[in-house]
């Protein structure tokens, strides 16, 4: 390259990596603490990628429906100081007693509580320890230079929790994780691990909430086992002004099982990346969600099933609404390899508009290169049918609760698909929830 191409290639750069310089400007000091050298390393590495890529913009490939401009590093400060706050506004347990608590990301264990056979501890004491060989699965990021929140998150590598259950224990009882986040316009990293030994078992309800102004970037990595099941159950209700970012990696042995779902209806801004990598054989996977936005809100549900061997199946079910100039977004794929014959692979998104000013976009994929398969996707966007509304008033039904029956019906047909009754039932009740306070 020429010294004139050189120079022009910078220039190009240089917006984009003076941009990013401000987000790292607290990642110095987590250097002289007491991390193993491997995580300074990685601290390095992730920090090294972000500068060279800054926030992903519009012109992103998987960026060009979210738009990121609330993102100001000037607001959202990281402190690896213990945070305080006030216990009493941490939620009530959903269900059970099993709970692991962290607040602004920070692991804390007076605040938690754990069933037997479950081991917790957070991400600094478990890599000191190596717990669960957490440095080989710490490490494995892929291409931090293509994922900036990835690496954002790796440059402050320092809070969050890890979580093992025992081989052949199944938890009968849910752990709850709640993601306390403090506001104080604080900017929280958590990096987090579960990972079920062979032919564990447990339920997980996240919950992500907060009050005041914050930013949360959160990496989650799930390991699975052979034969291990878990179910995965996620509520994102961020304050309103508290934007999300999530990615959550679930790695699955052969013959285990995972189910996953998701209600979005928090934040100013949220983006939820889950990526399935079904690497051995007899898998099955499936993650759902629905979402409820308004206001001027955005959300957005990204998601890959990615199959290596035979015999793998995979599923992605969606159905949100979407109200005043709120947006929504879905980006599914389904990646079939050369070796994964059998496949069973299938995607759906669907959306209530109840509004004219109200947007969804959708993006389901397909690619395939085994020849023995059976993948199927489908996409669709609408309004309440306002025959149907008439034909519910003529049976006496008021206008406001005739749209929120078929709003309820709507959904349902997502939140059905939750095998975990009690966890059913709470999405549900949240649904309605959000309807009557929206007068429908």
């Amino acid at each position: 390259m020429t010294a004139a191409a050189n120079k022009e290639s910078f220039m190009a750069q240089a917006p984009q990596v003076a941009a990013a310089l401000p987000w790292l400007a607290d990642a110095d000091a987590l250097q002289n603490d007491k991390a193993a050298g491997w995580m300074k390393a990685l601290r390095s590495t992730g920090a090294e990628a972000f500068s060279q890529t800054g926030l992903p913009t519009l012109a992103w490939e998987g960026w060009q429906y979210t738009n990121l401009r609330a993102l100001t590093p000037a607001k959202f400060r990281y402190s690896a100081e213990p945070v305080k706050f006030d216990a009493a506004k941490i939620p009530s347990p959903l269900l059970g007693a099993h709970r692991v608590v962290l607040v602004n990301g920070q692991y804390q264990p007076k605040l938690s509580s754990l069933p037997e056979h479950v081991t917790v501890m957070s991400l600094m004491e478990a890599a000191d320890k190596n717990i669960a060989g957490i440095e080989e699965q710490l490490v494995t990021l892929g291409d931090l230079g293509k994922n900036p929140m990835t690496a954002l998150n790796a440059a402050y590598l320092r809070d969050g929790f890890v979580l093992v259950v025992a081989k052949n224990r199944d938890v009968a009882e849910p752990i709850e994780v709640v993601f306390y986040n403090a506001g104080r316009d604080a900017a929280v990293y958590p990096r987090v691990m579960y990972r079920l030994g062979e032919n564990a078992g447990c339920t997980v309800i996240e919950r992500h909430c907060g009050e005041g102004a914050y930013f949360a970037n959160i990496y989650a990595s799930i390991v699975l086992e052979s034969a291990s099941r878990m179910r995965f159950y996620r509520f994102q209700e961020e304050s309103e002004a508290g934007l999300h970012a999530s990615n959550t990696v679930v790695q699955q042995q052969k013959g285990s099982s995972f189910e996953g779902f998701s209600l979005g209806m928090g934040a100013k801004l949220a983006r939820q990346e889950f990526r399935l990598q079904l690497i051995d054989r007899a898998i099955s996977s499936s993650i759902g969600g629905t979402y409820l936005m308004k206001g001027q809100q955005s959300h957005d549900f990204t998601v890959l099933a990615d199959h290596f061997e035979p015999d793998g199946k995979s599923v992605q079910h969606f159905k949100g609404v979407v109200d005043d100039q709120a947006r929504a977004v879905y980006q599914g794929k389904i990646h079939v390899r050369r070796a994964a014959q059998k496949t069973d692979g299938y995607q759906s998104h669907h959306a209530l508009l109840l509004s004219p000013t109200a947007e969804a976009s959708a993006k389901p994929e397909l690619e395939i290169y085994a020849d023995d398969v059976k993948c199927s996707h489908g996409a669709t966007a609408g309004q309440l049918n306002p025959e149907a509304i008439f034909y519910l008033r003529s049976r006496g039904i008021p206008h406001d609760l005739a749209r929120s029956l078929m709003v309820e019906s709507f959904l349902g047909g997502a939140i059905e698909k939750v095998s975990y009754e009690p966890v059913r039932d709470i999405y549900f009740a949240r649904v309605a929830a959000w309807l009557a306070g929206r007068g429908a």
